[in-house]
């Protein structure tokens, strides 16, 4: 039997799992627009983001803090460029599992996301696509101000989705996410390669 039949419910991490990783061109041009050093700007922009994720800490506070940490000041405008261009970056739909989640969907299945968002970006994705509508449940880590792999956040989803413990999997790429899943009793897999996980799931 293929492993897929033995869950009802499917949910999914948003950023290196439905959609692509924001590309190094991105991430220069982000960096290019703060006026930054590339590396710099990538571990800065990595720093405090759980806090943006969290809904604590506005898009402008975010950046103003990046910008202080590297000894700039950012104008509005640059904060406004810089996150049309993270937005964007997040954006880039890898098809397949969009295809997938629909053939989930048609089989009966629940399907559910689960993402660590700022607001920026999710206001972003709701008002230029339709794609949350494609999912019975959206937890925003922005909306109920809690983070992977911290149990609220997933105990909000699997409220949520509805469906059992035990007859529920959870996709994610950062490992320590699919070990906050797992302490919880939930099935996770870690999402590397979506081929390999094609194989995995339908045998």
């Amino acid at each position: 039997m293929a492993l897929v039949n033995a869950f009802d419910g499917f949910i999914f991490d948003y950023g290196g799992v439905l959609v692509h990783h924001q590309t190094e061109e991105e991430q220069a041009q982000m960096a290019q627009i703060a006026g930054i050093p590339e590396k710099e700007f990538f571990e800065l922009y990595w720093a405090d983001r759980i806090e943006y994720d969290r809904g604590v800490m506005t898009g402008e506070e975010y950046w103003h803090q990046i910008g202080k940490s590297a000894g700039k000041t950012l104008s509005l405008q640059q904060i406004a460029d810089i996150i049309e261009v993270d937005n964007v970056s997040w954006m880039h739909f890898d098809e397949p599992m969009w295809e997938w989640v629909a053939q989930l969907k048609v089989a009966g299945k629940k399907v559910a996301i689960l993402s660590n968002m700022p607001m920026d970006l999710g206001v972003a994705i709701k008002a230029r696509t339709d794609r949350f509508s494609h999912f019975d449940h959206v937890t925003l880590s922005y909306e109920v101000k809690a983070v992977k792999p911290e149990p609220a956040i997933y105990e909000e989803c699997l409220a949520g989705i509805g469906t059992e413990l035990q007859k529920t999997v959870f996709f994610d790429d950062r490992i320590a996410n699919v070990q906050g899943a797992e302490l919880l009793g939930l099935s996770a897999i870690q999402f590397l390669d979506r081929n390999a996980v094609f194989l995995k799931m339908r045998g």
